[in-house]
């Protein structure tokens, strides 16, 4: 039988008559779904399901962060979310926190498909990164302040270690790592040396 198939029963109540084979009816991936797949690093899995529709997302295993890109046509956006996955061992969409400094919206007018890739790009770098703590060099987790509803990055053995450092903070520290460049020696020779 080919896997487009399905046999069922002709009266599913009281089971009389022959069973009868039906079509199922596959419908392509939309022209904008695909446009904005193909726009996408590899790295992305495409995936369905009935609160979001197609969406996209990459997960990385080692740092517990993913990236989620959500379309939404009606509205002519696209959501690009970097989630923290450190609370959700079970993965399950909404479990995980939304890191709100990392995540925005895309407007799908100009030049999109450009825009999209520089930000899907920007949250494959992001996931690839969690920052360690500062003083016992542990993975941090995202939490949020009780005042102000302000999310921070804080050690996960918070009890015992109490370091944080602010998203702000960590985006500057990601940047000025990304844009280190070696400065060449100058040899200075032994007579100048000792004359100073």
């Amino acid at each position: 039988m080919v896997a487009s198939e399905q046999t069922l029963p002709n009266n599913a109540a009281t089971g009389a008559g022959p069973p009868t084979t039906t079509q199922r009816q596959y419908s392509p991936l939309p022209s904008v779904f695909r446009a904005i797949e193909y726009n996408l690093p590899p790295n992305y899995r495409r995936l369905q399901d009935t609160e979001h529709g197609y969406h996209w997302v990459y997960r990385v295993t080692k740092t517990k962060l993913s990236a989620r890109i959500y379309p939404n046509v009606d509205g002519d956006t696209i959501n690009i979310s970097v989630f923290d996955d450190s609370k959700n061992p079970d993965l399950t969409a909404n479990g995980s926190e939304v890191i709100k400094m990392w995540s925005g919206d895309l407007r799908m007018t100009g030049n999109w498909r450009r825009r999209l890739r520089r930000a899907s790009g920007e949250a494959l770098v992001l996931v690839n990164q969690r920052p360690r703590c500062p003083n016992c060099k542990k993975p941090l987790v995202l939490r949020e302040r009780r005042d102000n509803q302000q999310q921070f990055f804080g050690c996960e053995d918070y009890p015992r270690c109490n370091g944080s450092i602010t998203i702000i903070d960590h985006d500057v520290d990601r940047k000025r790592a990304g844009s280190y460049r070696p400065q060449t020696e100058q040899y200075v020779s032994q007579a100048q040396t000792a004359a100073s």
